[in-house]
């Protein structure tokens, strides 16, 4: 499985919910991922705008070539940096491959810096189904720790969708908070090889 073919106009629609609003049957959080530039050294620069809240901000991330993430917007002109990229992925992907890193999250407007350990191993090929459709997958464990919380996450990789299509997050803060996030891709404007 090589490089995801990422291309200008590439779109995709991911819900995000916690357990507690899944169970509930929420509508979660609505968010577009629109593909706008595709850099000199293979830079992918994402907007991404929730769709289900009136007069949104448009906030932009930078991903790496294989779509590790280099920077996200959490409001307009301020970001959150990842040197090294952040390694979700190393391609090609194969079942028992494995790779770890540690990263520096940064936050340079409020000098804001985070040590983060990141280890990732590829579990299994399997075929998942979301509301996008049914998609062969790879499934990956996620494992990352900082000071303030550690977090086990399982997504499934969709070389169709070229994104992860569906993920598990769960965190634990140091004080002993237990989140789950899920997200899911509801649709996508391109499907290629």
């Amino acid at each position: 499985m090589q490089l995801p073919d990422i291309r200008v106009g590439d779109r995709w629609v991911f819900v995000t919910r916690t357990q507690e609003e899944a169970e509930r049957g929420d509508p979660g959080l609505v968010m577009a991922n629109h593909v706008t530039h595709i850099g000199a050294d293979g830079e992918v620069h994402v907007e991404v705008q929730r769709t289900n809240k009136a007069d949104s901000p448009v906030l932009k991330n930078i991903y790496s070539r294989q779509f590790d993430l280099l920077s996200r917007e959490i409001v307009p002109g301020e970001a959150i940096e990842y040197k090294p990229a952040f390694p979700q992925f190393v391609f090609p992907l194969s079942v028992g491959k494995n790779w770890k890193d540690t990263i520096t999250q940064s936050q340079p407007e409020w000098e804001l810096h985070t040590r983060l350990g990141v280890s990732v191993s590829v579990e299994a090929e399997e075929s998942i189904t979301v509301p996008a459709g049914t998609f062969h997958t790879f499934r990956l464990q996620g494992h990352y720790t900082a000071a303030q919380a550690t977090v086990m996450t399982h997504y499934w990789y969709a070389p169709a969708a070229g994104r992860a299509v569906k993920g598990i997050e769960d965190t634990l803060s140091i004080n002993g908070v237990r989140t789950r996030l899920i997200y899911e891709l509801h649709s996508l404007n391109r499907l290629r090889g």
